[in-house]
């Protein structure tokens, strides 16, 4: 009964699971509605980060994990600026001022260089900001672990 129930289900599920015909990964926002609405997520999300990081400070929590939480806050809210300017560049770039090389990852700029390809550019230099977000969170997520479990396993000795 358990062996016919996981042929019928579960082995065509992971079937279908590993075996993809086709992976839509890309998100494209419909023009120009979908941008507006994503540069508009963008703003809330930095005002959020903006409150949270105000509320740390006013609740006056102390330790080596809020401070870590704090930096987090500060370094994706401007990750969050520098993506909403380069959204608003894109959008005003001419798609003749990009040249695909030999695939979609080796895309070039064409010169001469502007103001707004520059700024197109720079923009997309963003992990430049995220990644050490992400990992200030992650110092942060441990720094609440290990206080939790130093705390837990003091109060069983």
């Amino acid at each position: 009964m358990i062996a016919t129930f996981l042929r019928r289900f579960w082995l065509p599920l992971l079937l279908w699971l590993l075996l993809p015909v086709e992976v839509q990964a890309l998100q494209v926002h419909g023009a120009p509605e979908g941008l507006y609405v994503h540069q508009m997520a963008h703003v809330h999300y930095i005002f959020a980060l903006g409150y949270f990081f105000w509320d740390i400070r006013r609740s006056s929590f102390t330790g080596r994990g809020w401070r870590y939480l704090q930096m987090f806050c500060i370094l994706t809210a401007c990750w969050n600026l520098l993506a909403f300017i380069g959204h608003a560049a894109g959008a005003r770039l001419d798609p003749a001022a990009l040249v695909q090389v030999d695939n979609y990852l080796d895309t070039r700029l064409v010169a001469p260089l502007t103001l707004n390809k520059s700024l197109y550019f720079i923009t997309k230099l963003d992990h430049l900001i995220y990644v050490p977000a992400l990992f200030f969170l992650y110092l942060g997520l441990r720094s609440f672990y290990r206080s939790v479990a130093g705390s837990s396993a003091g109060g069983r000795q």
